[in-house]
């Protein structure tokens, strides 16, 4: 049998629950141990969103003022004779030759598109240098050109051979590819 030995004193069960409760019981320090290490948490975030500095000032000193130069010439009077210069100091404008006459729009002569897809016909339209398009359904179902490849030219406004200028629109009348010109 095991006898304890009479130099170590035997702890009685009323002194192990005395010093048991004075740290607690294991639940009981994490009950209090977390919600600390979270407070911690959001103060120590708290002071590092309000620069490191315990009690300073956050506010933003205001913006300087921009400065503004405005520079105001005054008008010669009507009747001020202006100040002879130096030939030297003021370069004189060249005097512009006699006007030329406005010159002739460039005319361009208005291709066949019928029979064309329709996007070949803008295409071949636009590489022409004319920009200005339209089309319409002609079978006036009204229908929208959604997708110009799918679509065949059966007239075009103005006609074949027309000389027209750059700004002139040409209108196309289109079917689908598979429907017929009527």
């Amino acid at each position: 049998m095991n006898t304890p030995s009479p130099k170590q004193p035997q702890p009685q069960w009323g002194a192990q629950q005395a010093a048991s409760s004075a740290t607690g019981p294991k639940w009981a320090r994490k009950r209090v141990a977390v919600p600390a290490a979270a407070l911690l948490f959001l103060v120590g975030v708290g002071v590092g969103a309000s620069g490191g500095e315990a009690g300073a000032d956050t506010s933003a000193s205001p913006a300087p003022a921009p400065t503004v130069t405005r520079t105001v010439t005054a008008a010669p009077p009507a009747d001020a004779k202006p100040a002879a210069a130096a030939p030297s100091q003021t370069p004189r404008a060249a005097k512009p030759a006699a006007s030329a006459p406005p010159a002739e729009p460039v005319r361009i002569t208005v291709p066949d598109f019928v029979g064309m897809g329709l996007q070949d016909a803008q295409d071949h339209a636009q590489a022409q240098g004319l920009f200005f398009l339209s089309s319409h359904d002609e079978t006036g179902a009204g229908r929208a050109q959604v997708l110009d490849r799918n679509w065949t030219v059966c007239s075009q406004s103005p006609a074949a051979g027309t000389s027209v200028t750059a700004d002139t629109t040409i209108d196309f009348g289109a079917v689908k590819l598979d429907e017929t010109c009527s």
